[in-house]
Formats: C-alpha cells, sequence, structure tokens
C-alpha cells in the first residue's frame, strides 16, 4: 500500500449495497461495491469500508477525508420503529400535533387517519406548561421555577428517551424553551432534547412543532449510529467523518447529532450533490437539467436549474410533511423490486408496495414470491446476469411471476414484461412533468441525467415521453450517490425568522437581521442570502435571491413578483412580507474537479452503439431503445441521442442544454 498520495473517500450506505469511492488529487479514482451485511448499518459501512481499502491498496495513513451519505434518518421516519418521545408545549396545546392543519387527503374517507400519528407521541407522554410568550415575543405570564422543575422530574421518570420542548411564538423570544430545556438536563443529563427554535425558525405552530417532535424522535439513533462510525474510523486510524445533509452539504457530525432531521433526506441530496458534478461540469454556462435515480423501491426526480441543486422547505416522508430545507426531490414508486398489480378495473400498476432487498424480487432467488419490475426487465433481457456482489438472476423464476400477469392480461409473457416497462417509463415521465412544471420549468429539451441502479434502463424511454431528444449517463452513474459526497461542499448556514413588509422602512430591520447572521460565518468565505417572502394574506412562501451588494427593496419586491409569476402564474399589486432572512457559506471541493473525467471509467464496446441493445456496467446497466444512439466520451460519460437528430450534433454534449 502507498501512503504517499492523499485520497477522500466517499460513502454511501443504502438498503441492499455499500459503495464506496476513492478520490486523489493526481487523477486517481477507485470504487467498490460492497453488499451490506449487517442491518446496523455502521457495521456494514466500516466492514465495506476495510474490504474496499484492502482491495484499493489505500493505506488508512493516505486518507485525509472521509465523506458520508446515509438513509437512517429517512427509513425511521417511514419505519417508525424507535421508542415513542416525550412532548412539552404550552397549557391548552398538547393537542396540537394530532389536530395537525386537518388536511384531508381523501375526501372520500368517512374517518381519516390523524394527519400526525398518534403512536409517535402518545397522551401519557405529552405535557403541558403554563407561562406564556405572545406572538411579538413578549412574555405575558412567566414561568413557575417550582412547576417546571416538577415537570423535568416526571419527564426524567417517564421512561422517554427524548423529548420536543415546543412553546409558542419561541420563534420570537426562545427564552421560556431554553429554561425548560436547561432543566431537563439538570433532571436527567443523557436525556435528548431538540427545542423547536433551534430546528425551524418559520411561523406556523404545527410545522414547526412536527418537525421539532421528529428531530427528538431520531435523535437517539442518529447519534448512537455517528458515535458507532466516528469511533470505528477512529480505531483505524482514519479521519472524523463529514456528513451529507438534507440539503446537499457536508456538515461536522457534531453539527448533525445536535439537528439529526437534517438528514432526512441526505440519501437523495447525495445523489443530486454527484449529478450537479456532471451536469455543470460540462457545461461554460449555468444550465438546467432533471434528474432521474431509480433505486429498489422509488425513482428519485430532482432538478438543477441555472447550475445549481434546487432546494425547497418541505419533504415528504411517509405521509408526513416536514417542514424542512432540503434539495426538492419527488418520489415516485418506481423501483427494481417494485410490486406488479392488475387492479380491479384491470389496469397495471406498479408499486407502492415493494418487495426490497430481501426477499427481493424473484429473480433474486431469494424466496420472492410476487411479480416486479426487476422480474419483467430479466424477462426481456435487459438486466446480466449476475449484479454486483456476485447476485446471480433467475431468469426462469421471473418467468414464473411475470406469468401470472401475463395471464390475467391475456397475453404472453413478454408482452406482459413489456407493458410492465412502459408503465414504469410513463410512471416516471409524469412525475418528471409534474415537478417540473411546479417549478416553472417546461421538460421539453431539456438535459436528462440519469443513475441509480436502474436509472439508465428507463432514461431513454422517459425522454422519449417527455419530448426530449438527450440522456446523460454519469460515469459509475451507479455510484452517484457515493461520488456526490466527495463532491458536496462544506456547508453552513444561519435562518432568522422575520416579520417585515418588503418597504424602505423594513430596511434597517433587515440589515440588523443581516449583521446578526454575517458575524457567525468565516470572515474569509462568502455569504450566499436569500429572503422568503408572501403576499400580505398568503401563507406559503417562496424563496428568492438578495444580492446585498446591489439590491434594495425596490429590486427585491421586483424580483419577488418575477419567481412568484413564474411559479404560480401571477403576480399581485400589493407589497410582499418578508419571513425569513437565510445566509449560507460553502466551501466546494477542488479535488473532484481536477479527478472527474480523467479517466475512463465505464466501458461500453464500440463508439457508438445503436439501438435496441442493452450495455452491461459494474454498476448498472444501460437500455437504449430503437431509434437511440449511445456514444462514450473520453471521461466514462454515456450520452443517448435520438437518432432523428442531425448526424453533426450527435456527439456535442458542450453547450448543449
Amino acid at each position: 500500500m502507498n501512503a504517499a498520495v492523499s485520497w477522500s473517500i466517499g460513502i454511501d450506505v443504502g438498503g441492499t449495497y455499500v459503495d464506496v469511492v476513492a478520490v486523489d488529487g493526481a487523477g486517481g479514482y477507485r470504487r467498490q461495491k460492497i453488499p451490506r451485511i449487517d442491518s446496523d448499518p455502521a457495521v456494514s459501512v466500516l466492514a465495506a469500508l476495510d474490504d474496499s481499502l484492502q482491495a484499493m491498496a489505500i493505506a488508512p495513513a493516505a486518507i485525509t477525508q472521509v465523506a458520508h451519505g446515509s438513509t437512517l434518518v429517512t427509513n425511521m421516519l417511514l419505519e417508525r420503529r424507535a421508542p415513542p418521545i416525550a412532548v412539552v408545549t404550552n397549557r391548552g396545546f398538547s393537542d396540537l400535533l394530532l389536530i395537525g392543519r386537518q388536511n384531508r387527503a381523501d375526501l372520500y374517507t368517512l374517518t381519516p387517519a390523524p394527519q400526525t400519528p398518534k403512536d409517535l407521541f402518545p397522551d401519557a407522554l405529552r405535557f403541558e406548561i403554563a407561562g406564556r410568550c405572545d406572538a411579538s415575543g413578549t412574555e405575558v405570564e412567566p414561568l413557575d421555577p417550582a412547576a417546571l422543575t416538577e415537570l423535568a422530574n416526571r419527564i426524567a421518570a417517564s421512561g422517554a428517551a427524548a423529548v420536543a420542548v415546543c412553546l409558542l411564538h419561541s420563534i420570537r423570544n426562545p427564552a421560556h424553551e431554553m429554561a425548560v430545556g436547561e432543566a431537563l438536563e439538570a433532571a436527567k443529563p443523557d436525556l435528548f432534547v431538540s427545542l423547536s427554535h433551534q430546528v425551524d425558525v418559520a411561523p406556523g405552530e404545527y410545522e414547526r412543532f412536527l418537525a421539532t417532535a421528529l428531530d427528538a424522535y431520531v435523535k437517539p439513533s442518529t447519534r448512537h449510529y455517528l458515535d458507532a462510525l466516528a469511533a470505528g474510523l477512529l480505531a483505524r486510524g482514519l479521519p472524523e467523518p463529514a456528513i451529507v445533509t438534507s440539503d446537499a452539504g457536508l456538515r461536522s457530525p457534531a453539527a448533525v447529532a445536535a439537528n439529526p432531521l437534517s438528514l432526512a433526506l441526505a440519501g437523495p441530496a447525495a445523489a443530486m450533490s454527484g449529478f450537479h458534478l456532471h451536469g455543470i461540469g460540462r457545461h461554460e454556462e449555468p444550465v438546467t437539467c432533471i434528474s432521474v435515480e431509480t433505486g429498489g423501491t422509488t425513482t428519485d426526480i430532482g432538478l438543477i436549474e441555472q447550475g445549481s441543486v434546487v432546494c425547497g422547505r418541505k419533504v415528504e416522508i411517509g405521509g408526513l410533511s416536514i417542514s424542512l430545507r432540503a434539495t426538492d426531490i419527488l418520489s415516485v414508486p418506481v423501483g427494481g423490486g417494485s410490486v406488479v398489480q392488475i387492479n380491479q378495473a384491470g389496469a397495471l400498476r406498479l408499486g407502492p408496495q415493494s418487495m426490497g432487498s430481501l426477499p427481493g424480487p424473484a429473480a433474486y432467488g431469494r424466496g420472492g414470491t410476487l411479480p416486479t419490475l426487476t422480474d419483467a426487465l430479466v424477462v426481456l433481457g435487459r438486466l446480466p446476469a449476475t449484479l454486483a456482489g456476485g447476485l446471480a438472476l433467475d431468469t426462469a423464476a421471473a418467468r414464473r411471476v411475470m406469468g401470472d400477469i401475463a395471464e390475467t392480461l391475456g397475453c404472453d409473457v413478454v408482452a406482459a414484461a413489456t407493458a410492465v416497462v412502459a408503465a414504469a417509463a410513463t410512471t416516471i415521465a409524469e412525475g418528471v412533468k409534474a415537478h417540473a412544471y411546479r417549478h416553472g420549468i417546461d421538460p421539453t429539451g431539456v438535459r436528462l441525467i440519469a443513475g441509480g441502479g436502474g436509472g439508465a434502463q428507463h432514461a431513454a424511454e422517459v425522454a422519449e415521453l417527455l419530448g426530449s431528444d438527450s440522456v446523460l449517463i454519469p460515469a459509475d452513474s451507479g455510484m452517484v450517490s457515493a461520488l456526490g459526497c466527495l463532491a458536496a461542499p462544506e456547508s453552513a448556514a444561519s435562518e432568522c425568522a422575520l416579520d417585515l413588509a418588503l418597504s424602505d422602512a423594513a430596511w434597517p430591520a433587515l440589515m440588523k437581521a443581516v449583521q446578526a447572521i454575517a458575524v457567525q460565518a468565516d470572515p474569509d468565505t462568502a455569504i450566499a442570502w436569500s429572503l422568503e417572502a408572501v403576499y400580505q394574506g398568503q401563507s406559503a412562501a417562496l424563496e428568492f435571491p438578495f444580492h446585498l451588494d446591489r439590491d434594495d427593496a425596490v429590486t427585491l419586491a421586483r424580483r419577488f413578483d418575477q419567481v412568484h409569476e413564474r411559479i404560480r402564474g401571477h403576480a399581485f399589486a400589493r407589497t410582499a412580507r418578508l419571513l425569513r432572512l437565510r445566509g449560507q457559506w460553502v466551501k466546494r471541493p477542488a479535488v473532484l474537479q481536477k479527478t472527474v473525467g480523467a479517466e475512463t471509467l465505464v466501458t461500453a464496446g464500440e463508439s457508438d452503439r445503436i439501438g435496441p441493445v442493452a450495455i452491461f456496467t459494474e454498476t448498472t446497466s444501460l437500455w437504449i431503445p430503437a431509434g437511440w444512439f449511445c456514444r462514450q466520451e473520453a471521461d466514462g460519460t454515456l450520452e443517448m441521442r435520438h437518432t432523428r437528430e442531425p448526424e453533426t450534433h450527435r456527439h456535442k454534449l458542450k453547450g448543449a442544454a
């Protein structure tokens, strides 16, 4: 092993594999895809790291960075197997989480389920305390020290491992929440505590309360995982890990442990960071791209607009609408393990049920008995005989379960499998359209970037349904999340709640908020500013850039009008109201800009391949339909284009949008 060169390691852990990539500043690139060996992700990550470093011949002393992405928190919020937590709120408001916004997702259900699952914070663990601040932050009723001590002792004796403290108007005055937190720490030092003003600074009690409660819910398991991972790396002589968060940035384990809900969408965020690297790296000007990453259960659709990953404020996970800044991802229930069904109307449907990796599709030979998208692809010969990690596919089993679908549809097995794959492409394409149009983007002609284990299988068919002629498949697209861990920038941000009319009169108060955030940043790092605003009377805010060096109230108002018109189709002739100021400072990695693209990572065979044909690589599989061709660039990137495009433009990646 050679310790002379410095290596950066990116690790992404999913449900089936741990992906490990290594890059150095001299153009070196190595990667491994290792099957998970344990339900504990820390055990699997450390074991995969040991195997990978041995196979890559990299000494621990040569490693200067370990960047890590995980779906741990996502899975916790989906599965909800963790112990319930305690919640502290103002007297008379302990049912606020259960009342929610009273949204009816299904108009025809006579007894709709609660908006927030009651088992996460049952009646016995919801506590109230007297004391109150009003909407301006003025204290109207002080806390009673004796009652506060008694409350803390009751919670300490309740057996709850974590508690969420959610008091009204704490974003205006956090003093009461901080006092409750101090009392809880004194009563039980090992209690995990989340304070709402530290989780979400935006108005909206229910949204802030829910985010805080979920932050507390995932805190004990996340801390255990991060501690085990850091200890394992330290024992191997490796550096502390940098953790990918939901907004595609890297943060320290301490920062993540303090706010673990920031990992709720970390897996897709890592992938978006990898897509961003490939999407902007081929163009001199900022471009707009749509990413499609297909895994075992879902296809995640993301946006890169004018060279920047699009982020949002709402995350939908397991039926929960969470107030959280994260990469704006739309997930559709199309993955390799998605179960194929025929509904009562005789229509073919995919998902949301998934066979996962255990037992997995019937073709895995692990006892799966339900037909899946993977089984359809196997029947059509669009997958290799053996997947990464040595998993041999059973074609006979795939044909057997697809035979049940064929019988119901009244066709042969191949026709049934073709219908399943077409349904998958249609579902993904409709998801792409919905996500793009919601952001005011016309998906026609926009560059599609595909990744994940199955993204390249469906990308060309999806593009054709969108009316697009071009698809980009990054080198090692099946490893895009692990590569994205290294492409993610070191990031920190601070936010401030506002309640200001967008006018000249409000400018001094806005500048005061700017200064409060600016003093927290590294003086040598540029701060990217943004604001969130609504028109008077609205509740759903929109975010837009704030250029501190050249903006005033007039230019900000004009920019908000433009953003509102582009996204919502109109602008009002009324004053906007500022609700939030955000300052973010980032430090982008230099190593990937020098190394990725320095060598051919995927071998496609001939320089051009004309469809229909399947191409199998070590980390993914690619399907080129009839009417499409594929070319590989020197850096291993594959580009598919429709053959109706003029010959002179076939191979030109640069400048294509």
